[in-house]
C-alpha cells in the first residue's frame, strides 16, 4: 500500500479455505488490514441491496415485495439515526433477522456471516493461535456464538455531512458489500480511496482481532476507515452498503494471546464498545453493538 493508492491482496473461496492470488497474500492482508474476497458463485447480493433501498421507509405504501424491507425504523435498538453523518442504519443479530427477515433475506446474511467466520479460522491458523484456544479467545465467535451482526447503510444525499465517522470496526471480521465510491482507509495519515472491485466484497479487521493479537511478533491491524459526503449524480440512486460481522460476546471479555501461546482476558466487551460509540459516534445511541435485537 501507498499514500496515494490502496493494492488490496486478492483471495477467493475453495473446497479448502482461502486462497490469496499472492503466495504471502494473508499475511500482507493482515498487516494491511483488509483485503478483497471474490464474491462466491451461487451469492445473490439482490435481497441486500433492496433492504438497503427500502428500511428507512414508511410500511404503508410499496409493492408486496418491498413492504418486507420496510417499516425498521419503529424497531428500537435496531434502526440507528446517525444525527451528526449521512448515514441511517439497521443493525441486527442473528435472533433478530429470524424475526424480522423474510427467508431470502436471511439466507444471504447467514451466507456473508459463513464468510467471516472462515476468514477467522484462517487468519488464527495463519498466525499460529492454537486451535484449542480459538473458542476461548474469540467468546465462542468462531463456533457460530458471540453476536454476528449484520448492518445495511443507507446514505441520505439531502444531509451535508460526512457519509460516516472514521472508526475501525469492533470485532474480529467483517465482510463488506458496497456498489459505489465514498469509503476511504487511512493510510500513512492520509484519506486513501478503497473503491469498490466488481464481484468482489471487502474484508476488514477490526478492534477485538487487534486487541487479541496486539503482543504477538505479526498483530493484526484494524483498520481505520470513514466514508466521505456522498452525492450521487443526477438521477442515480443514494449511495448504500451492507455488511456481516464476526463479533465477541457483547457482554464478556476480550482476549489477548502472548508469543508463549497462551492467553488471558483483558477487558470487558462492553466497556470497549461504550468507549468506541462514545469517541465514534458522539450522540445518544450509548448502547450500539451492545445491547440484543428487538
Amino acid at each position: 500500500m501507498s499514500a496515494a493508492t490502496m493494492t488490496l491482496q486478492r483471495a477467493g473461496v475453495t473446497a479448502t479455505g482461502l486462497c490469496f492470488d499472492a503466495a504471502d497474500g494473508l499475511s500482507r492482508a493482515l498487516r494491511d488490514g483488509c483485503f478483497l474476497l471474490a464474491i462466491p458463485a451461487g451469492f445473490d447480493p439482490a435481497p441486500g441491496i433492496t433492504l438497503c433501498r427500502e428500511f428507512h421507509r414508511a410500511p404503508d405504501d410499496g409493492t408486496a415485495a418491498t413492504r418486507a424491507y420496510r417499516g425498521f425504523k419503529d424497531l428500537t435498538g435496531v434502526y440507528f439515526d446517525r444525527e451528526h453523518f449521512q448515514t441511517e442504519h439497521l443493525l441486527i443479530d442473528g435472533p433478530g433477522r429470524d424475526r424480522h427477515f423474510p427467508p431470502e433475506l436471511r439466507a444471504m446474511t447467514e451466507q456473508m456471516s459463513a464468510l467471516t467466520l472462515l476468514v477467522l479460522r484462517e487468519a488464527m491458523t495463519e498466525l499460529g493461535i492454537a486451535s484449542s484456544l480459538w473458542s476461548e479467545i474469540t467468546g465462542g465467535a468462531v463456533d457460530g456464538l458471540g453476536t454476528h451482526w449484520f448492518a445495511a447503510n443507507h446514505y441520505r444525499p439531502e444531509r451535508v455531512q460526512p457519509g460516516c465517522a472514521p472508526h475501525k470496526d469492533t470485532g474480529f471480521v467483517t465482510v463488506l458489500y458496497n456498489e459505489e465510491p465514498g469509503l476511504e482507509a487511512s493510510v500513512d495519515g492520509a484519506w486513501v480511496p478503497v473503491d469498490p472491485v466488481p464481484g468482489h466484497f471487502v474484508v476488514n479487521f477490526g478492534g477485538a482481532f487487534e486487541l487479541l493479537t496486539a503482543a504477538l511478533d505479526r498483530p493484526v491491524r484494524a483498520i481505520l476507515h470513514h466514508v466521505r459526503q456522498c452525492t450521487p449524480a443526477p438521477g442515480a440512486a443514494d449511495r448504500f452498503s451492507f455488511a456481516a460481522f464476526a463479533n465477541p460476546p457483547a457482554t464478556g471479555d476480550l482476549y489477548q494471546v502472548r508469543e508463549d501461546g497462551t492467553a488471558a482476558a483483558v477487558r470487558s466487551s462492553e466497556d470497549f464498545l461504550r468507549e468506541f460509540n462514545e469517541r465514534t459516534w458522539s450522540d445518544r445511541h450509548a448502547d450500539f453493538g451492545i445491547g440484543g435485537s428487538s
